[in-house]
């Protein structure tokens, strides 16, 4: 049976240490061609061992303890029901409990037949948990479908989601991380640094989930969670998402009473699997310090990836043994072809941006489009 380690990095270390001090033990004792591989594997797994140690040391330099004292005027903007809660549940139940008010915005429907309606109800279900009134839900289609570009969509979007804004006057907003891991997640960090202006005084936070971005200095979660691959297989680590850039996450307090809350959030979410989303999700709350001065064409620089060396070893061996030793998410999901690029999510060419500049104008003039 596979030891699952959790949000314990800490294990992988002293697990690939142990793998290495045998190797070496062993390789000492014996003679000939046999001592030569044996020792082989004692210098792989000592420099594997050297990787995690490095890795664990970066998580404790790239977190930082926070806490939610005070009560506040969240807002939080999620593409699809469940990310909120991966996001930001722990902090939404804190801010409740506090007497603070709590605004939860969704930005597309599930795209599958008859399943809209039913993910609507586990959202208000798990909000309920955090007591959040149903009314403070939202459900908007605002984001392309999935694999679908739309640029006119997204600029009326960006206008729905400044009347939002305006009208619940937040003073913290959480939105998902542009990180490359989902085109519609990308969509909501993008279109929030559209609008948002220096005379906007709320602060503003962005959420890792997951992504294909891997780097031993701003990853370090995802490396151990490489480097306990070579554990023979009886080993998996399961790490808190990671962010992708050097900025510090915030690692946020929660009282016991605030995380099983968010557990039973989780657990609300029946269609996607709820078991699952406990075991994977059920992390402290962490946040990045959104920066105005980062907003860029791409989450990260493709060419020089782990993601890259990943897709080549695909082309180039056995997919189960690719995936085995260089297993990451296949791109941004959505965008496997190229993964995110704004600026081509965004652009319009001269016929469609007159007419969407029309469209702008009609919508202005009638009034904010209404929620469902």
């Amino acid at each position: 049976m596979k030891l699952a380690i959790r949000f314990r990095p800490r294990m992988v270390v002293v697990l690939l240490g142990a793998a290495a001090v045998a190797l070496w033990s062993a390789g000492v004792t014996l003679t000939g061609i046999p001592a030569l591989l044996v020792l082989a594997l004692a210098v792989f797994y000592s420099v594997l061992f050297i990787l995690s140690a490095y890795a664990w040391r970066r998580c404790h330099a790239l977190e930082t303890p926070a806490t939610w004292e005070v009560p506040q005027r969240l807002l939080i903007l999620a593409p699809h029901e469940d990310d909120c809660v991966f996001a930001a549940g722990g902090i939404g139940a804190r801010n409740r409990r506090l007497g603070g008010a709590v605004r939860i915005v969704y930005l597309v429907p599930d795209e599958q037949p008859g399943m809209a309606a039913g993910r609507h109800d586990e959202a208000r279900a798990a909000w309920r948990e955090a007591g959040v009134d149903k009314g403070e839900l939202r459900f908007l289609d605002l984001l392309p479908r999935l694999r679908q570009r739309d640029p006119r969509k997204l600029r009326l979007a960006a206008d729905t989601l400044r009347s939002v804004i305006d009208e619940f006057k937040p003073t913290v907003l959480i939105m998902p991380m542009f990180e490359g891991g989902h085109i519609q997640h990308d969509m909501t960090a993008a279109l929030v640094g559209t609008i948002l202006t220096p005379e906007d005084r709320f602060e503003v936070f962005e959420a890792p989930e997951y992504g294909p971005y891997i780097s031993l200095n701003n990853t370090p979660h995802r490396v151990m969670t490489l480097c306990a691959r070579w554990l023979l297989g009886a080993v998996s680590y399961h790490g808190p998402p990671d962010g992708i850039d050097g900025r510090r996450l915030l690692k946020f307090r929660l009282d016991p009473a605030d995380l099983d809350c968010k557990r039973r959030m989780l657990g609300a979410f029946v269609s996607q699997n709820a078991p699952s989303l406990i075991a994977t999700y059920a992390y402290p709350d962490r946040l990045a310090r959104w920066n105005p001065s980062r907003l860029r064409r791409y989450p990260y620089d493709f060419r020089h990836s782990y993601l890259r060396l990943s897709l080549l070893a695909h082309r180039i061996m056995p997919a189960n043994i690719a995936t085995r030793l260089f297993g990451v998410q296949a791109g941004t999901v959505g965008r496997e072809d190229d993964g995110t690029d704004w600026d081509r999510e965004w652009a319009l060419d001269d016929a469609a941006s007159a007419e969407c500049s029309g469209a702008a104008t009609k919508t202005s003039a009638q009034g904010s489009p209404p929620t469902r």
